[in-house]
């Protein structure tokens, strides 16, 4: 029975949380007041109604439509700037606004979380003004807080409250905010290059000449050649017809094994003679055997 009851009231306890995320339609309060028609419309065409119907808790500062009537003539992205800053994220009745009097609070509004408010513009300050009426104004510095509190319109705590205000609160640079939201954020272009060195780098010089031996020593000096690019191999250049074959080149460090096997050469012919004999011997040897049987 307990576990019953139990299962009842959280059922109740969601369905009233359901119920209270979509508690209002602002077009439709604001629609039993002919008086605020005009600003009504001005929340329909900046699809601000859309925005505040999305929230939970918000209070709307409306204005009449003699005084919404200054609107008239402003671009569409003025417009939504300005009637977006009179409509506070959280609830406020006539008691806390007093209290946030008290505090010097500023009220953050729907404009601040649009991404263009800049130097205060989003904000809103609340002060007594005149015999002790509550008066609005911009939060930007220097701004006058002259909009004052009519009465309270409607409210359902603590989810949406809705006071009338004797005029516009326009923030400094309201007319210009079509130049802003036209800015969209330009990522600098950035060229990644190689760093280019202001010298041309260049292999060292092999420090080892080789130079080819000459017939006559006086015309040694002419014959010598020194490796000075990095591409080129360090091969020792070929010999006159005159050098004797004693006379051993000096192979580079790239050359290396081209100098191997220029000193193999001669060997190798040597090895083939000597093969030649062996085999010659062989076969006369087989064949004075083949005499004898």
């Amino acid at each position: 029975m307990s576990f019953k009851n139990s299962s009842l009231l959280c059922f109740s306890l969601l369905l009233a949380f359901s119920c209270a995320v979509h508690a209002f339609d602002i077009t439709k309060l604001l629609k039993k007041y002919p008086e605020l028609s005009t600003f009504n419309n001005y929340l329909t065409q900046t699809n601000l109604a859309a925005q505040i119907n999305s929230r939970n808790t918000i209070t709307v500062l409306a204005v009449d439509n003699d005084a919404a009537s200054s609107l008239s003539g402003k671009s569409q992205d003025a417009i939504k700037a300005i009637i977006s800053t009179h409509v506070v994220l959280d609830y406020f009745d006539q008691k806390k606004l007093t209290e946030a009097i008290g505090g010097k609070e500023q009220l953050t509004t729907l404009y601040q979380s649009s991404g263009l408010a800049v130097n205060q513009q989003g904000f809103i300050k609340v002060e007594l003004v005149g015999e002790g009426n509550i008066g609005f104004g911009s939060a930007v510095k220097g701004a006058h807080a002259d909009a004052e509190l009519v009465k309270t319109v409607t409210a359902q705590p603590y989810n949406i409250s809705i006071l009338q205000i004797s005029k516009l609160i326009v923030f400094p640079g309201a007319d210009s905010t079509k130049a802003q939201s036209a800015k969209a954020p330009v990522a600098a272009a950035v060229v990644a290059k190689a760093p280019v060195s202001s010298k041309t780098a260049k292999a060292p010089a092999s420090s080892r000449k080789v130079t080819a031996p000459s017939p006559s020593p006086s015309s040694s000096d002419d014959e010598s050649a020194t490796a000075d690019s990095p591409g080129e191999a360090d091969a020792p250049e070929a010999a006159t017809p005159s050098l004797s074959p004693s006379v051993a080149e000096a192979p580079g460090p790239a050359g290396a094994a081209d100098g191997a096997a220029d000193a193999q050469a001669p060997s190798s012919s040597s090895s083939s003679i000597k093969i030649g004999l062996v085999g010659a011997v062989a076969v006369m040897s087989f064949a004075s055997l083949l005499v004898t049987f």
